[in-house]
């Protein structure tokens, strides 16, 4: 059991925040009224029929920074006094929520047809159902959750310091809990029933080890062979550099590629990281080998500190998180099968992942030489330095040369002479220009190794059963100039999903075999996915024709 608040809570030497309570009070009240008349939750969603795709549309625009803050601003004012499970703060952000819940008009998924779950005497999950319309489907879940109590005054074990004030947790976790209230908003807003049926849970008494999700594993509201799979929101206030960090997506096969989107904001990435700790409300599922998901944004200084504040939240990147999360969790309920639980999971970590995704050495250069690229009249290459052992040096080739050509193309961009010598067999004639001459010479010079096709090594990995994930993209190959990158992963090829890396090696030798031009890749980076045209052809510019 965790230390309980001091008896002293409202001296002001110990709880200066504390002296303003009161006078909120008032404040609160009004604000737990206004939530079924501000327009949270729409009175009236749009018909389902409105056009597929355009409820989407309706369900993202309507997750607003303007609500995100307003669920917030409740949730860690003062007046609340931290949220500590069981104490009169933490009910009071129940009554929050339920208000929100029950206008949302889902259907009760407590036991008795309630939204709540009491227990340990004064806490409580609430907990509340979208059923879903798939007469096959609907009869299988998804739990999405988000803690709504934090650690009150804080203690010794609860808190990071100082102790005796208010910590209000306004990341941990009055974001997650706005983020989720919003998802729940958009998806009634939108009229949207997706095929599985969804299990909106609030956890109590997670910062006193996890007792909300344990006591309802322990006595489920629904067949637990019935959820397929959770997902854990627990702090998403934090956006940083655009990170949204999920972790779990190695907890069953083609989880990431699930949670992979094509409608990333930009400079908003996904980290599926391998760290997976008993830390939050996804590991008691985890432990009870039912696939997991955490969304987070990442730990801070103010953790677990009173500084943990308004503030500082990135509201913004709340709403990119929640329209995030909203629209993979619709593609999670909607989608034909969920995978099974994958055991393997429970003895990968970090470093694991830092081993098995270790990239291949890169290709020396097939040239003996460095090199810097001139752009002018004409542009050029010029020499910086030769290896004395390759075969450059053989040729006379010197630093200071600059190359004008190369097997009669002329350098026109960076990538030319490269691309040039990694498709050769074993030979290539330069244009060569000496310093201090005006004159040019024509120099062969021998290519150091194998020729390169695509210029892109990869692996596949047990967890990702239709993909693939770069391991070495070599400078100024096809597939560099494409753009794709090293850890990258490829779907499918030509709009044919792929089935491991000797399907995609096979299918592309077939392509290159036949000369063919170019081909189309879907590629995910960070959780963006993507169509990427690979071009065969040198990467020579175009001229226009001179026009008076």
């Amino acid at each position: 059991m965790l230390d309980q608040p001091p008896v002293f809570w409202f001296r002001s030497t110990l709880a200066p925040r504390a002296q303003s309570i009161r006078s909120k009070t008032l404040r609160l009240f009004l604000q737990l009224v206004a939530v079924s008349t501000l327009g949270l939750w729409a009175a009236n969603p749009l018909p389902s029929q409105a056009g597929e795709g355009l409820w989407l549309d309706v369900a993202r625009s309507s997750i607003t920074t303007h609500e995100l803050h307003s669920h917030v601003s409740v949730l860690a004012d003062d007046m609340l006094e931290g949220r500590e499970a069981g104490s009169r703060g933490g009910r009071a952000a129940a009554k929050y929520i339920l208000k929100s819940l029950e206008s949302a008009e889902l259907k009760p998924g407590g036991p008795g047809d309630r939204l709540t779950q009491p227990f340990n005497r004064r806490s409580q999950n609430l907990l509340a159902i979208l059923e879903g319309e798939d007469p096959e489907l609907r009869d299988e879940y998804i739990v999405v959750g988000a803690h709504y109590d934090h650690v009150g005054y804080g203690s010794r074990r609860t808190s990071l310091g100082p102790i005796g004030y208010i910590h209000n947790g306004a990341d941990d976790n009055a974001s997650g809990v706005a983020a989720l209230l919003e998802v729940i908003d958009g998806i009634t807003r939108s009229g949207h029933r997706p095929k599985r049926s969804i299990l909106f849970a609030f956890w109590d008494g997670e910062e006193k080890g996890l007792l909300g999700s344990k006591h309802w594993l322990n006595n489920p509201t629904i067949p637990l062979d019935a959820v397929k799979l959770t997902i854990n929101v627990d702090m998403v206030g934090r956006l940083t550099d655009g990170r949204i960090e999920l972790m779990g997506a190695r907890t069953a096969p083609g989880l990431r590629q699930l949670m992979s989107t094509t409608s990333l904001s930009e400079g908003t990435w996904v980290d599926f990281t391998w760290n997976l700790k008993d830390n939050s409300d996804h590991f008691p599922f985890y432990q009870r080998g039912i696939p997991c998901l955490c969304v987070h944004t990442g730990l801070h200084d103010d953790y677990h500190r009173p500084t943990d504040d308004i503030e500082k939240l990135n509201i913004e990147g709340m709403r990119e998180v929640s329209r995030y999360l909203l629209q993979q969790l619709c593609d999670l309920a909607d989608t034909e099968q969920l995978p099974d639980f994958r055991s393997a999971s429970r003895g990968e970590n970090l470093q694991s992942q830092k081993r098995v995704e270790a990239p291949l050495p890169a290709i020396p250069s097939r040239l003996g030489f460095t090199w810097e690229y001139i752009d002018g009249e004409p542009s050029a290459i010029l020499i910086q330095q030769v290896d004395q052992a390759g075969a450059s040096d053989e040729t006379g080739l010197r630093s200071g040369d600059q190359i004008l050509a190369v097997n009669g193309l002329p350098i026109t961009n960076e990538s030319l002479l490269t691309a040039v010598a990694l498709r050769s067999e074993s030979e290539l004639e330069l244009k060569v220009l000496r310093p201090g001459t005006e004159s040019t010479e024509t120099v062969k010079i021998l290519l150091q190794g194998s020729a390169v096709r695509l210029g892109l090594s990869w692996r596949e990995n047990e967890a990702e059963p239709e993909a693939v994930y770069i391991t070495r993209v070599v400078p100024h190959s096809p597939a560099a100039l494409a753009g794709i990158e090293l850890y990258d992963r490829i779907y499918s090829l030509d709009g044919q999903p792929i089935a491991g890396q000797d399907d995609l090696l096979a299918r592309v030798k077939l392509l290159l075999d036949a000369n063919t031009e170019e081909f189309h890749l879907e590629v995910e980076s960070r959780g963006l996915v993507r169509e990427v045209v690979v071009s065969l052809r040198l990467p020579i510019a175009e001229t226009g024709d001179a026009t008076l």
